[in-house]
């Protein structure tokens, strides 16, 4: 079940209660079950390097753009160390899609969907509204997105995606980017249910509904659990400060500075933080294949999967990812770069993460125009115990410059409306009930 939840902490926590959602939603994490058979998708190459160690039911396939796959039976319980491994031996995250049956499988290598993905023809991208754009840079908050990161990774001992911790975080990112909308009427948000191998962890979608263009929907999403090679279920410690702690902390910050400015676009701007991508990109996954069923019109979708490392004699300042992605929305992120990050001194570079990396890839395989950037040479700690702030540096500032990208792409992609908005005072729940207090947040600057 979807469960729509309107603007503002006091209408959503009232709501929540009424539907009984938070008794389906833990009825949903205790139905998780590590022996219940998974069927994952990866490239002939991930076989190769770390899928053969774990199954020994391995069909070879050919997706519609010709790329060499292997379809193969697990059990729930092994993708911790499948996700490892591709991580140790091939140096990369994620690597494969998860589905919870055979024949969703086999659906999926079937579909040409992903040929629309990669070779729509888009309508012309254009860079027109710099000043308000330009506005917006320089309110970008290093110790704002830093606070954010520091929460994530140490509220709980991990977001683990079958852990009551990953199904406390959602919550919590939920109830944050509510209060940062302080009860507009145009802005709600929903926990995204609808996926039958999330583990019962739901992703959080916020919506600011557009003007004159509002079927037109633009998306700005990372992913919001973590792994680690330690541990497993509530007991995993995995802090996640860069992986993807980070992502949502730079899309948090994103959506402060609209707020702040009262922004109000003539397309549909929806902000995701996805569930259960560490194990095979489940939640993007299930949120892009319903928004294909429904015919909806996404426009572009931006990945922020980790944005706060800077590699130590990294010869630029990120990356813009090149496979996975629609050609078309690749460039606009290179002239969104060009526009706004270059005159400032920063500098990017092209990479490309291999088959499944993120949830980008999610969208693409729907047939939706989908691309990403990057910190750069990925953080070396990622999937450990040691993916925290201080290892990080014990800063966001690395974060700041996806951050400013993630501001362009939102406004001029999403465009502006001739009037903005000003931001209602929040909403003050009635003393005596804790269950519709405001949330604690990360101080702002």
């Amino acid at each position: 079940m979807n469960m729509r939840i309107l603007a503002g902490p006091l209408a959503a926590a009232c709501l929540l209660l009424a539907s009984g959602a938070v008794s389906a939603h833990d009825h949903g994490a205790m139905a998780f079950d590590p022996m219940a058979p998974v069927y994952v998708v990866a490239e002939r190459g991930t076989f190769q390097a770390a899928l053969r160690d774990f199954s020994g039911q391995v069909s070879p396939r050919r997706d519609a753009l010709g790329r060499q796959l292997v379809l193969a039976g697990m059990r729930e319980h092994q993708l911790e160390d499948l996700s490892r491994h591709v991580h140790e031996v091939e140096r990369r995250c994620g690597g494969y899609f998860a589905f919870a049956t055979r024949a969703e499988a086999e659906a999926f290598v079937a579909s040409d969907a992903s040929l629309r993905g990669f070779r729509a023809a888009l309508p012309a991208y254009a860079i027109e509204h710099q000043g308000m754009v330009n506005g917006w840079l320089p309110q970008v908050s290093e110790p704002a997105i830093r606070a954010t990161i520091q929460h994530l990774s140490t509220a709980w001992p991990n977001r683990y995606y079958a852990s009551s911790h990953g199904h406390a975080a959602p919550l919590w990112i939920r109830d944050q980017w509510l209060s940062l909308a302080a009860g507009r009427s145009d802005v709600s948000a929903e926990l995204f249910t609808a996926c039958n191998n999330c583990g019962g962890q739901p992703s959080v979608i916020l919506t600011i509904q557009g003007t004159d263009l509002a079927d037109e929907i633009v998306v700005l999403g990372g992913h919001l659990d973590s792994i680690s090679n330690s541990g497993s279920g509530d007991h995993m410690n995995a802090p996640g400060a860069d992986d993807d702690a980070s992502g949502i902390a730079t899309l948090t910050e994103v959506l402060r500075i609209a707020m702040v400015e009262g922004y109000r676009p003539r397309r549909t701007v929806m902000f995701m933080a996805y569930s259960a991508e560490e194990v095979g990109l489940r939640g993007s996954r299930a949120i892009a294949q319903r928004f294909a069923a429904e015919g909806r019109n996404v426009v572009g979708v931006l990945q922020m999967d980790m944005t706060n490392y800077r590699s130590p004699g990294s010869t630029s300042d990120i990356r813009v990812m090149t496979d996975n992605s629609n050609p078309q929305l690749v460039q606009f992120l290179k002239d969104l770069f060009d526009a706004y990050l270059a005159p400032l001194g920063y500098t990017r570079s092209d990479s490309s993460c291999g088959y499944a990396c993120s949830d980008h890839a999610s969208w693409t395989q729907a047939g939706f125009p989908a691309a990403m950037y990057d910190e750069g040479p990925f953080f070396p700690l990622l999937h450990t115990t040691n993916d925290t702030l201080d290892r990080l540096g014990g800063n966001a500032q690395h974060a700041t410059i996806i951050a400013r990208l993630g501001l362009a792409f939102m406004g001029e992609l999403g465009r502006e409306a001739k009037a903005r908005l000003q931001p209602p005072p929040p909403i003050t729940p009635p003393s005596g009930d804790s269950r519709l207090r405001r949330p604690t947040l990360p101080p702002r600057p």
